[in-house]
């Protein structure tokens, strides 16, 4: 077959020539639009990308500003019973009840005892380190009931204990069910630093606690109950209403009494403290004592990653250089608490902001 213009022949073509033109032109088309999809696709998924990207960025830097917002304030601000101070005028380091009225936490001090607060769009939450069960200086007693929090089983929490006393002290001799060097070289694990431990998270390096499934958790409760600060007492106005179950003889009534009442006002003497929980308050190394130590963690959340950073501080004011040191600064996925819908209260910026007295 030919085609011709007029008379003459213009191209010669083989018949079904016309056929492969039109699948080949076909197949160039499904190529282009296939590549054109993908090439949409990349270009749809890149731009998500960039944008949760900058979401994140936003998000850590609303928390680094954050978190220079609560340094600052917790080391110009005075401290009293109830917390960090933020009106003009300096409380007294010790009052009597009925001189303390109530008053509105979101004018006038700020909550030392893990209440959330909002600024922008990043939630910070202070606890007072000694409202929290000390690692490195907690007694038999205090180590074994909240171990019994994070659901070991009572014949299981001796050895668990003997093991991290064994894992900070200094000394040779392995306690009953303990672990030294020789029972770590055993399991293929590093010995133990044999000194106090520097974090909470550090008892995951301890022979069996990695096991504690609740403990070992990325998620962990477990550094919202306990520090590793130096300092010695318990804070039953800071410290966690699990703590406050675990005290000798104290219910779940008189628990929420000791929330309700240091809601309003704080608890200043073992006398009072009775009064409301009908039990005396125990002797020894976790002694009552109401005032906020000088250690704290800080922790700071936002809404993207779904991240918390740690922050533990302690005040140096007698320092001629800085006036805080920081123990450490850890972020990890969020701790599961039981104040999931806790709406947090605004952090006070102007008061917080304004010339200390």
């Amino acid at each position: 077959m030919r085609l011709f213009d007029g008379q003459r022949p213009l191209i010669p073509v083989r018949d079904g020539d016309d056929g492969f033109a039109l699948v080949l032109t076909l197949v160039v088309i499904l190529v282009l639009s296939v590549t054109t999809e993908l090439m949409t696709r990349w270009v749809s998924s890149a731009l998500d990308l960039a944008f949760a990207n900058r979401q994140e960025v936003d998000a850590r830097r609303q928390v680094d500003e954050a978190a220079a917002v609560a340094l600052y304030f917790l080391g110009t601000r005075p401290l009293s019973l109830r917390g960090v101070e933020t009106s003009t005028t300096r409380q007294p380091a010790t009052s009597a009840p009925e001189r303390i009225a109530p008053i509105d936490p979101t004018k006038n001090y700020i909550r030392l005892d893990d209440h959330p607060y909002r600024l922008d769009d990043t939630v910070l939450r202070f606890q007072d380190a000694r409202g929290l069960i000390n690692l490195n200086l907690a007694s038999d007693y205090d180590l074994y009931e909240v171990l019994g929090v994070f659901g070991v089983a009572a014949q299981d929490r001796a050895p668990l204990i003997a093991k991290l006393q064994d894992y900070i002290d200094a000394s040779p001799f392995r306690r009953l069910n303990g672990a030294k060097a020789p029972e770590y070289a055993a399991a293929g694990r590093e010995p133990p630093t044999n000194k106090p431990l520097r974090t909470p998270w550090e008892v995951r390096r301890i022979l069996d606690w990695d096991k504690v499934d609740r403990i070992a958790r990325e998620d962990s409760g477990w550094p919202l109950l306990t520090t590793t600060t130096d300092n010695s007492g318990f804070n039953v106005n800071t410290a966690p209403r699990a703590l406050l179950s675990l005290m000798p003889g104290m219910t779940s009534d008189a628990a929420d009494n000791v929330v309700r009442w240091r809601g309003q006002r704080p608890i200043t003497g073992p006398s009072e403290f009775e009064g409301l929980t009908g039990i005396p308050m125990p002797r020894g190394p976790s002694r009552f004592l109401p005032f906020p130590a000088d250690q704290f963690v800080i922790t700071l959340s936002a809404t993207k990653p779904s991240l918390e950073r740690r922050i533990a501080v302690r005040l140096t004011p007698q320092s001629g250089t800085h006036p805080w040191s920081i123990a450490y600064d850890i972020e990890t996925p969020r701790a599961v608490r039981g104040d999931g819908d806790a709406k947090p209260d605004d952090l006070p910026l102007p008061q917080l902001l304004s010339p200390a007295p």
